[in-house]
């Protein structure tokens, strides 16, 4: 199982760029299609952008008459302005996207009304954005859901072409298939802006940059940058900040120069951002206290993992095969140090999520929590996923497990994707803010919730 990359023929599909565009594209158009759009902490994204456009500046103080109970949430206080309280990545995510469909529906007003349902649409999406004053903030459910399909999307490809490296082509398809489909990159970062998504992007530009056969100054700036813009996005990245920023150190000192210059590009702005509107180089959402003691912590170690509601390997089984490939590597004594830093990075973040103080993560589907290094955790998948390709029947066992957890997950984060059922577990009977310890109810447990309520037979 310790695979090597094999080479390609010209007629391999699945190593041309056309499988590569291909997979994001087909990624694009089952995530664009499907129904959830669910807004909590992305409600004052898009809005952020448009005052960044528009005035200048990050505040949303042009929107007060927006500011009601209902829209109360992300939103946080500073000096005398109002903030989007949640990353500012996401916010420069968003830039160029609306900042292109501001200037092309601008370009296009005069023909627009000649344009049927479709310009239409896009009028009003122009007098929307550009609006001040009351706004409707779901009705750029849409606008993130299409922003965030792209950044996964973008996510995907990348994480591709770094594993056509370690493993055959088909491997690597195939491995990045069920990224896309059967975990929560579909059921969640996919569905509106979160912080996930352009966060799953950087990710997969630091797997793709450090397993490369060699380091150069140009690929340590450009890790730099990813890391950089990864922890701008979200703040549990700061794990792969300090790994990644470790073994640079141990592996390739000569280099630091470049690696921190290119996390300065990031990192120089990003602070003096904060020192401007919170007067302290991080602002609060960065400073949350984490609680690594005590019988809660163990419980939420178990629970984000093996849960009914929001364990791993509940709502992806198949990433259980990681693990094999993760384990198959150290026995053999392949592993390279990067490959160690990725699983080194999973176990921190996996003590990190079960030591926040809401470590289910809210109103969410599934792991959410776990999102955020799912590209470290599919790239040890693509071992064992080669191995069943190159040999089914030596590994029967293999192949069987792969298959069958393969289609649970891809059909549970399909229907969480598509239907609000499954978000409703975390409100009905009983919020799971207010019990979490629902998580561990298998007799509701949010994975059934994915079966239509007439089959079920409950109801809930």
């Amino acid at each position: 199982m310790n695979a090597i990359p094999v080479p390609s023929s010209r007629r391999d599909f699945a190593a041309s760029p056309l499988a590569l565009g291909l997979l994001c594209l087909g990624l694009f158009i089952v995530y664009s299609v499907s129904q959830v759009r669910l807004q909590t902490d992305s409600l004052w994204s898009i809005p952020s952008a448009a005052s960044v456009l528009h005035e200048g500046n990050a505040d949303l103080d042009e929107f007060r008459p927006t500011f009601f109970p209902g829209t109360a949430y992300a939103r946080r206080e500073a000096g005398a302005h109002t903030y989007y309280e949640y990353p500012p990545g996401v916010v420069l995510a968003a830039l160029p996207f609306v900042a292109g469909a501001e200037a092309l529906f601008t370009l296009l007003r005069p023909v627009l009304p000649n344009l049927g349902t479709a310009g239409a649409d896009a009028l009003a999406w122009l007098a929307l954005f550009q609006g001040t004053g009351l706004v409707d903030l779901g009705a750029y459910n849409r606008t993130e859901q299409l922003i965030a399909s792209f950044y996964v999307c973008a996510a995907a490809g990348v994480l591709l072409i770094a594993l056509r490296r370690r493993v055959s082509p088909r491997a690597a398809l195939l491995t990045v298939a069920l990224f896309g489909l059967g975990t929560t990159a579909f059921s969640t970062a996919s569905r509106v802006l979160w912080q996930h998504g352009p966060g799953l992007l950087a990710i997969a530009c630091i797997i793709l940059m450090l397993a490369r056969p060699t380091q150069t100054a140009r690929t340590a700036l450009l890790t730099g940058l990813a890391v950089a813009l990864a922890y701008v996005c979200r703040p549990t990245h700061s794990l792969s900040v300090i790994v990644v920023t470790g073994l640079f150190v141990l592996r390739f000192r000569r280099l630091l120069p470049a690696y921190f210059a290119g996390a300065a590009l990031v990192a120089v702005p990003f602070c003096a951002y904060n020192l401007h509107i919170y007067g302290a180089l991080l602002s609060p959402y960065y400073r949350h206290v984490l609680e690594i003691s005590g019988p809660r912590f163990f419980l939420a170690l178990a629970a984000n993992l093996v849960s009914p509601s929001r364990g791993l390997l509940i709502f992806s089984p198949f990433l259980v095969l990681a693990g094999v490939g993760f384990f198959q590597k150290w026995r053999g004594r392949t592993l390279e140090p990067y490959e160690k830093a990725f699983a080194l990075i999973v176990l921190l973040h996996w003590g990190a999520i079960s030591a926040f103080a809401i470590w289910w993560a809210g109103h969410s589907v599934g792991p959410r929590f776990f999102t955020d290094v799912l590209p470290y955790v599919v790239y040890f998948l693509a071992f064992p996923v080669q191995a069943v390709l190159e040999a089914p029947r030596r590994h029967a066992v293999l192949t069987g497990v792969l298959v069958v957890t393969a289609l649970f997950s891809v059909l549970l984060h399909w229907r969480a994707s598509n239907s609000y059922d499954v978000h409703g577990w975390n409100s009905v009977p009983v919020n799971v803010d207010s019990d979490p310890s629902r998580c561990w109810d298998w007799k509701d447990a949010q994975f059934l919730r994915a079966i239509p309520a007439r089959i079920r037979g409950t109801r809930w």
